[in-house]
């Protein structure tokens, strides 16, 4: 079994202002943020850096082309902006979404089938 790890230093980003953690990942982290202009709360994914060899780039510009692609699909996130930190990490400036994610709901209530494969 593996350690938890500590999240990665949430990068200053200007015009943004640190929350706290919101998920920890394998190669990336997920912070909350909150946008000055327009005055909103959002989600900023991070890449690790030890994350940065140029595979994992790439497939972190797909994911952010591809999420920019279907942010019209109400299962998707929109991406607001996409770029890379001070400290060189790339990140992405995501919608927040505050409610409670498939393992919160399926804790706190009974789910039928048909509701999870929606």
């Amino acid at each position: 079994m593996t350690a938890r790890r500590e999240a990665s230093a949430p990068p200053d980003l200007p015009g943004y202002e640190h929350v706290r953690v919101l998920g920890l990942g394998g190669f990336a982290d997920v912070f909350l943020y909150h946008q000055h202009l327009p005055s909103r709360d959002v989600a900023v994914k991070v890449l690790l850096a030890g994350s940065l060899d140029d595979d994992v780039r790439a497939r972190f510009q797909t994911e952010a082309n591809l999420m920019a692609q279907l942010s019209h699909h109400p299962s998707i996130v929109t991406i607001h902006h996409a770029a890379i930190a001070a400290d060189g990490r790339p990140y992405l400036v995501m919608e927040y979404c505050s409610r409670p994610g498939l393992a919160e709901r399926y804790r706190a209530e009974r789910m039928y089938m048909a509701e999870v494969l929606r």
